[in-house]
């Protein structure tokens, strides 16, 4: 089945002795496995039918429950399923030091992303907006599952990012995460929530030089102030239920 070929192929190559992040050469691989990982491979139709009666029990819960199940977790990467009923959204959040390969197995989402704007001190110091940090949008696009698979890095490719379901109805998303994330370690920050405010509203001098930027790098812009996680976000964690993956 795809997704153990899946599995097998991460710990040849997501071993813990490769380097961080993964070549070209690994990400083309494994991008290449997970386009061919459907539906049907994690027994997805069932979660749809669990997710609906977890949200109908809810009632009127806005936003709708997000359900996720852990198809396989070891020390250097975890393969996670997330589906999002129609309406619901994953918050702006980061991925600290991992690379995430993600790909919509159903349904539809907008994708907006950023990465920091280098060195992460260039600050935000007065207003609305103190301690806030700057970045710059990398990615503002929509994705169905013909779209095939995306990367993020730990730096690069847009390590902060929101998604939105489309109006068609539910998505899921199948993610990889190398190397897996261990909030209790020592040395792996903790996801972060960020809210975006335009970069127009506080602009300074400071910290970007306008004679470096082009006028499109400019606009692109925004301030990231970590926050809270939502009160209003909530997960449901369910069994997975596919075919078996050792």
């Amino acid at each position: 089945m795809a997704q153990k070929r899946l599995i097998d192929k991460c710990h040849y190559l997501f071993d813990g002795t490769n380097n961080v992040p993964p070549t070209a050469d690994v990400v083309s691989i494994i991008c290449g496995m997970i386009d061919k990982v459907g539906p049907d491979d994690v027994a997805l139709m069932d979660d749809v039918r669990l997710s609906n009666e977890i949200n109908n029990a809810a009632g009127c819960q806005e936003p709708p429950i997000i359900t996720f199940k852990t198809i396989y977790e070891c020390e250097n990467f975890t393969i996670t399923v997330f589906l999002l009923p129609q309406g619901a959204a994953m918050p702006l959040h980061d991925h600290p030091g991992m690379t995430v390969f993600s790909k919509l197995l159903i349904g539809s989402a907008h994708v907006v992303s950023y990465d920091w704007v280098h060195p992460r001190i260039c600050t935000a110091a007065t207003g609305s907006v103190s301690g806030a940090m700057l970045a710059q949008k990398v990615l503002d696009n929509e994705f169905t599952a013909a779209s095939g698979a995306w990367v993020l890095f730990p730096d690069a490719g847009g390590n902060l990012h929101r998604f939105v379901t489309g109006e068609d109805g539910p998505c899921a998303l199948l993610d990889v995460m190398t190397p897996s994330y261990s909030p209790t370690s020592e040395t792996q920050e903790r996801f972060a929530f960020y809210k975006d405010i335009p970069y127009e509203l506080h602009p300074t001098t400071d910290v970007v030089n306008d004679g470096e930027m082009t006028q499109e790098q400019k606009c692109r812009l925004v301030w990231l102030q970590e926050i809270d996680e939502p009160e209003d976000l909530k997960f449901s964690n369910l069994p997975y239920q596919g075919p078996p993956v050792v």
